[in-house]
Protein backbone atom coordinates (compact mmCIF):
# COMPACT_ATOMS: atom_id res chain seq x y z
CA UNK A 1 0.00 0.00 0.00
CA UNK A 2 3.14 2.46 1.26
CA UNK A 3 4.41 1.35 -2.42
CA UNK A 4 1.34 2.16 -4.08
CA UNK A 5 0.77 5.61 -2.45
CA UNK A 6 4.20 6.31 -3.14
CA UNK A 7 3.94 5.35 -7.31
CA UNK A 8 0.75 7.42 -7.08
CA UNK A 9 2.64 10.46 -5.62
CA UNK A 10 5.37 10.30 -8.46
CA UNK A 11 2.62 10.35 -10.76
CA UNK A 12 1.14 13.09 -9.91
CA UNK A 13 4.83 15.00 -8.90
CA UNK A 14 5.52 13.99 -12.95
CA UNK A 15 1.85 15.71 -13.65
CA UNK A 16 2.07 18.73 -12.09
CA UNK A 17 5.73 19.45 -13.65
CA UNK A 18 4.71 18.73 -17.23
CA UNK A 19 2.29 20.63 -16.54
CA UNK A 20 4.18 23.50 -14.99
CA UNK A 21 6.96 23.44 -17.91
CA UNK A 22 3.74 23.75 -20.68
CA UNK A 23 2.82 26.58 -18.85
CA UNK A 24 6.55 28.26 -19.05
CA UNK A 25 6.47 27.26 -23.11
CA UNK A 26 2.96 29.04 -23.45
CA UNK A 27 3.66 31.96 -21.42
CA UNK A 28 6.97 32.29 -23.01
CA UNK A 29 5.76 33.63 -26.57
CA UNK A 30 3.86 36.32 -25.31
CA UNK A 31 7.73 37.88 -24.08
CA UNK A 32 9.33 36.93 -26.88
CA UNK A 33 7.74 38.54 -29.34
CA UNK A 34 7.86 42.54 -27.43
CA UNK A 35 9.29 44.85 -29.31
CA UNK A 36 11.75 48.08 -28.49
CA UNK A 37 10.59 50.18 -30.47
CA UNK A 38 13.42 53.36 -31.41
CA UNK A 39 12.16 56.89 -31.11
CA UNK A 40 13.74 60.33 -31.21
CA UNK A 41 13.69 63.69 -29.65
CA UNK A 42 14.92 65.63 -33.39
CA UNK A 43 17.17 68.62 -33.44
CA UNK A 44 16.25 71.66 -32.52
CA UNK A 45 12.75 69.92 -30.80
CA UNK A 46 12.72 73.06 -28.59
CA UNK A 47 11.40 75.39 -31.18
CA UNK A 48 9.17 72.30 -32.67
CA UNK A 49 5.39 71.31 -31.51
CA UNK A 50 3.81 67.81 -32.52
CA UNK A 51 7.03 67.38 -34.61
CA UNK A 52 9.59 67.86 -31.80
CA UNK A 53 9.03 63.62 -31.48
CA UNK A 54 9.97 61.31 -34.14
CA UNK A 55 8.10 59.34 -34.99
CA UNK A 56 4.67 60.78 -34.10
CA UNK A 57 2.43 58.59 -33.23
CA UNK A 58 4.20 56.42 -32.22
CA UNK A 59 2.02 52.95 -32.84
CA UNK A 60 2.73 49.87 -30.87
CA UNK A 61 1.94 46.57 -29.32
CA UNK A 62 1.29 45.61 -25.50
CA UNK A 63 4.00 44.56 -24.22
CA UNK A 64 6.73 46.96 -26.07
CA UNK A 65 8.90 49.15 -24.72
CA UNK A 66 9.93 52.29 -26.43
CA UNK A 67 12.92 53.83 -26.22
CA UNK A 68 13.48 57.71 -26.54
CA UNK A 69 17.07 59.12 -27.56
CA UNK A 70 17.39 63.23 -27.23
CA UNK A 71 19.78 64.09 -30.35
CA UNK A 72 19.10 68.11 -29.41
CA UNK A 73 21.41 69.62 -27.58
CA UNK A 74 19.70 70.41 -24.88
CA UNK A 75 17.72 69.21 -21.67
CA UNK A 76 13.92 67.46 -22.30
CA UNK A 77 11.61 65.54 -21.00
CA UNK A 78 9.16 62.73 -22.29
CA UNK A 79 6.33 62.97 -19.80
CA UNK A 80 3.25 61.52 -19.99
CA UNK A 81 -0.21 63.63 -20.18
CA UNK A 82 -1.22 66.61 -22.04
CA UNK A 83 0.44 70.07 -21.79
CA UNK A 84 1.45 71.32 -19.12
CA UNK A 85 0.31 68.96 -16.99
CA UNK A 86 1.73 65.27 -16.32
CA UNK A 87 -0.61 62.32 -15.77
CA UNK A 88 1.86 60.73 -13.63
CA UNK A 89 2.06 57.42 -15.99
CA UNK A 90 5.76 57.73 -17.47
CA UNK A 91 8.81 60.49 -17.06
CA UNK A 92 8.19 61.72 -13.67
CA UNK A 93 10.91 60.92 -10.52
CA UNK A 94 7.62 61.81 -8.34
CA UNK A 95 4.49 63.86 -8.39
CA UNK A 96 6.66 67.10 -8.90
CA UNK A 97 9.78 66.07 -10.57
CA UNK A 98 10.55 64.91 -14.34
CA UNK A 99 13.02 62.88 -15.59
CA UNK A 100 15.13 64.98 -17.20
CA UNK A 101 16.67 63.53 -20.75
CA UNK A 102 20.52 64.72 -21.28
CA UNK A 103 21.63 65.07 -25.21
CA UNK A 104 22.61 61.75 -26.55
CA UNK A 105 21.22 59.94 -23.28
CA UNK A 106 17.79 57.98 -23.43
CA UNK A 107 14.33 57.16 -21.36
CA UNK A 108 12.69 54.46 -21.79
CA UNK A 109 8.90 52.90 -20.72
CA UNK A 110 7.26 49.70 -21.14
CA UNK A 111 3.67 49.78 -22.30
CA UNK A 112 1.54 47.04 -21.08
CA UNK A 113 -1.76 48.38 -21.76
CA UNK A 114 -3.83 48.93 -24.77
CA UNK A 115 -4.57 52.83 -25.15
CA UNK A 116 -3.71 56.07 -26.48
CA UNK A 117 -0.55 57.80 -24.14
CA UNK A 118 0.39 61.67 -24.69
CA UNK A 119 3.29 63.08 -23.81
CA UNK A 120 5.21 66.28 -23.98
CA UNK A 121 8.28 68.30 -22.76
CA UNK A 122 8.03 69.88 -19.47
CA UNK A 123 10.93 72.20 -20.50
CA UNK A 124 9.31 73.04 -23.11
CA UNK A 125 5.38 72.67 -23.24
CA UNK A 126 4.69 72.98 -26.98
CA UNK A 127 6.57 69.54 -27.58
CA UNK A 128 4.11 67.06 -27.47
CA UNK A 129 3.84 63.31 -29.03
CA UNK A 130 1.37 60.61 -28.70
CA UNK A 131 1.97 56.61 -28.19
CA UNK A 132 -0.96 54.72 -29.44
CA UNK A 133 -0.54 50.94 -27.66
CA UNK A 134 -2.75 48.36 -29.94
CA UNK A 135 -3.68 44.82 -28.26
CA UNK A 136 -0.60 42.29 -28.63
CA UNK A 137 -1.10 40.47 -32.26
CA UNK A 138 -2.03 42.16 -35.74
CA UNK A 139 0.59 44.48 -37.84
CA UNK A 140 0.65 48.02 -36.35
CA UNK A 141 0.29 50.92 -38.66
CA UNK A 142 2.83 53.90 -38.19
CA UNK A 143 3.00 57.33 -39.92
CA UNK A 144 6.62 58.70 -40.35
CA UNK A 145 7.45 62.15 -41.52
CA UNK A 146 10.51 62.95 -43.83
CA UNK A 147 11.55 66.32 -44.22
CA UNK A 148 14.02 68.16 -46.88
CA UNK A 149 14.16 71.69 -47.77
CA UNK A 150 11.66 72.78 -46.07
CA UNK A 151 9.17 69.98 -47.52
CA UNK A 152 7.52 67.41 -45.92
CA UNK A 153 6.82 63.44 -46.80
CA UNK A 154 4.68 60.98 -45.05
CA UNK A 155 5.97 57.50 -45.57
CA UNK A 156 3.56 54.77 -43.54
CA UNK A 157 4.49 51.59 -42.46
CA UNK A 158 2.57 48.45 -41.49
CA UNK A 159 4.44 45.41 -39.41
CA UNK A 160 4.18 43.75 -36.45
CA UNK A 161 7.68 43.13 -35.89
CA UNK A 162 9.66 45.92 -37.20
CA UNK A 163 9.15 49.63 -35.93
CA UNK A 164 10.12 52.21 -38.39
CA UNK A 165 11.71 55.01 -36.11
CA UNK A 166 13.44 57.71 -39.15
CA UNK A 167 13.04 58.41 -42.73
CA UNK A 168 16.16 60.10 -44.14
CA UNK A 169 16.03 61.76 -47.32
CA UNK A 170 19.99 61.47 -49.45
CA UNK A 171 19.12 63.54 -52.34
CA UNK A 172 19.51 62.39 -56.06
CA UNK A 173 20.49 59.03 -54.19
CA UNK A 174 18.35 57.00 -52.21
CA UNK A 175 15.99 56.67 -49.30
CA UNK A 176 16.94 55.68 -45.78
CA UNK A 177 14.70 54.13 -43.39
CA UNK A 178 16.05 53.49 -39.85
CA UNK A 179 14.37 50.42 -38.41
CA UNK A 180 14.31 47.96 -35.03
CA UNK A 181 13.04 44.64 -35.25
CA UNK A 182 13.51 41.28 -37.54
CA UNK A 183 9.96 40.66 -39.85
CA UNK A 184 8.30 41.67 -42.78
CA UNK A 185 7.34 45.39 -43.05
CA UNK A 186 5.69 47.18 -45.63
CA UNK A 187 6.18 50.81 -46.87
CA UNK A 188 3.94 53.27 -48.81
CA UNK A 189 6.52 56.31 -49.87
CA UNK A 190 5.59 59.24 -51.83
CA UNK A 191 6.31 59.47 -55.35
CA UNK A 192 7.05 62.76 -55.07
CA UNK A 193 10.23 61.76 -52.59
CA UNK A 194 11.18 58.59 -54.41
CA UNK A 195 9.76 57.13 -57.63
CA UNK A 196 10.61 53.92 -59.71
CA UNK A 197 12.16 51.68 -56.47
CA UNK A 198 14.71 49.45 -57.82
CA UNK A 199 16.67 48.13 -54.98
CA UNK A 200 16.92 47.70 -51.03
CA UNK A 201 20.53 47.46 -49.27
CA UNK A 202 21.10 47.02 -45.57
CA UNK A 203 25.36 47.61 -45.84
CA UNK A 204 26.47 45.19 -48.68
CA UNK A 205 23.62 43.15 -48.39
CA UNK A 206 21.04 43.67 -51.15
CA UNK A 207 17.43 43.08 -49.77
CA UNK A 208 14.47 41.22 -52.27
CA UNK A 209 11.66 43.44 -52.51
CA UNK A 210 7.77 43.01 -53.69
CA UNK A 211 6.15 45.95 -55.39
CA UNK A 212 2.57 45.03 -53.51
CA UNK A 213 0.33 48.65 -55.24
CA UNK A 214 1.14 51.38 -57.01
CA UNK A 215 -1.52 54.72 -57.19
CA UNK A 216 -0.70 58.39 -58.90
CA UNK A 217 0.62 59.61 -55.86
CA UNK A 218 2.21 56.69 -53.96
CA UNK A 219 4.08 53.37 -54.06
CA UNK A 220 3.63 50.17 -51.76
CA UNK A 221 6.49 47.62 -51.26
CA UNK A 222 7.11 45.00 -49.39
CA UNK A 223 10.52 43.35 -47.93
CA UNK A 224 12.10 41.70 -44.61
CA UNK A 225 14.17 43.31 -42.61
CA UNK A 226 17.15 40.66 -41.09
CA UNK A 227 18.68 40.17 -37.94
CA UNK A 228 20.97 42.51 -36.77
CA UNK A 229 19.58 45.38 -39.27
CA UNK A 230 19.22 48.95 -37.77
CA UNK A 231 19.19 50.63 -41.50
CA UNK A 232 17.74 50.11 -44.78
CA UNK A 233 18.33 51.75 -48.04
CA UNK A 234 16.06 52.14 -50.87
CA UNK A 235 16.59 53.79 -54.52
CA UNK A 236 14.68 54.75 -56.89
CA UNK A 237 14.80 56.34 -61.01
CA UNK A 238 13.97 59.08 -58.82
CA UNK A 239 14.81 60.87 -55.58
CA UNK A 240 14.01 63.98 -54.58
CA UNK A 241 17.22 66.30 -55.45
CA UNK A 242 18.33 69.14 -53.11
CA UNK A 243 16.38 72.67 -53.59
CA UNK A 244 19.82 73.99 -54.48
CA UNK A 245 19.80 71.67 -56.98
CA UNK A 246 16.38 72.58 -58.82
CA UNK A 247 17.45 76.02 -58.39
CA UNK A 248 20.79 75.24 -60.32
CA UNK A 249 18.52 73.67 -63.54
CA UNK A 250 15.78 76.54 -63.25
CA UNK A 251 18.33 78.78 -63.41
CA UNK A 252 20.18 77.29 -66.16
CA UNK A 253 16.50 76.53 -67.87
CA UNK A 254 16.09 80.37 -67.75
CA UNK A 255 19.62 81.27 -68.93
CA UNK A 256 18.91 79.36 -71.91
CA UNK A 257 15.42 81.05 -72.60
CA UNK A 258 16.96 84.58 -72.23
CA UNK A 259 19.81 83.75 -75.01
CA UNK A 260 17.51 82.06 -76.75
CA UNK A 261 15.33 85.11 -76.84
CA UNK A 262 17.80 87.99 -77.06
CA UNK A 263 19.57 85.73 -80.53
CA UNK A 264 15.93 85.75 -81.99
CA UNK A 265 15.25 89.42 -81.12
CA UNK A 266 19.08 90.17 -82.25
CA UNK A 267 18.39 88.24 -85.98
CA UNK A 268 15.13 89.74 -85.81
CA UNK A 269 16.40 93.68 -85.60
CA UNK A 270 19.10 92.45 -88.10
CA UNK A 271 21.89 92.68 -85.74
CA UNK A 272 23.13 89.32 -86.49
CA UNK A 273 23.65 86.24 -84.48
CA UNK A 274 25.45 86.92 -80.89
Amino acid sequence: MVAATGLMNSKYAVAIALAAIFSAAVAVPTQAFAAEVQAEIVPGASTKTNDAYSPNPIEIKEGDTVIWTNRDGALHTVTSGTSPEPDGIFGMRDATNPVLVPPSRTFSFTFTEEGEYPYFCTLHPAMNGLVKVSEAGGPAMQEITATLDGNSYKVTAKSSAVQVSSVTIEPNTSVEVTVSGTGEVELTLPKAMIDGINKIEAGDQEIAFQSVGSTDSDSTIKFTVPSGVSEVEIYGAMVVPEFGVIAALILAASLVAVIGFARFKGTSLGFGRF
